[in-house]
């Protein structure tokens, strides 16, 4: 109930809301899943993590929340030279791979180090301008909030 209140209150505050609720499912997660518009499912293109996207994807169903049509799956990580490929797993998922997001783990990680968000310390490197392009692609009034200079990373 508090977290509905809560939910209710940010809606009116914020255009958008991001909650990262984690690996577990809970009351309060489901309570976010029920009220979201829309659901980015990350996932890697390895076995287990494949088979957590498909469980958690039948728990939806099972549920009736969120809709199908508001889960897009997003693969982090991502390596053209994969031994599992996008289409192979879109087939196994029956879902579209909405996004990927390619494997740059050293320019991450150096960048949380210090402390800095990505467009600031690394804002022309692939993986920037990929989520750049996210951001564009989830919310199209985003690129004219780039051009003013904004940031979304």
């Amino acid at each position: 109930a508090i977290m509905e209140r809560l939910l209710i209150v940010m809606r009116r505050m914020f255009d958008f809301i991001i909650i990262d609720s984690g690996q577990s499912l809970g009351d309060i997660s489901f309570k976010i899943l029920e009220m979201s518009d829309t659901v980015l499912l990350i996932s890697a293109l390895s076995l287990p993590c494949l088979s957590t996207t498909n469980k958690l994807l039948k728990i939806f169903s099972d549920f009736g929340f969120p809709k199908k049509e508001n889960i897009k799956i997003i693969i982090n990580r991502y390596l053209k030279k994969s031994d599992i490929s996008v289409k192979d797993t879109k087939i196994s998922l029956e879902k579209k791979i909405f996004w990927t997001i390619p494997n740059d783990y050293q320019t991450t990680v150096t960048a949380t180090n210090r402390g800095k968000a990505l467009a600031q310390f690394a804002p022309r490197e692939e993986i920037t301008r990929n989520f750049q392009k996210l951001a564009s692609e989830l919310c199209p009034e985003s690129e004219k909030q780039e051009k003013k200079g904004w940031s979304f990373l």
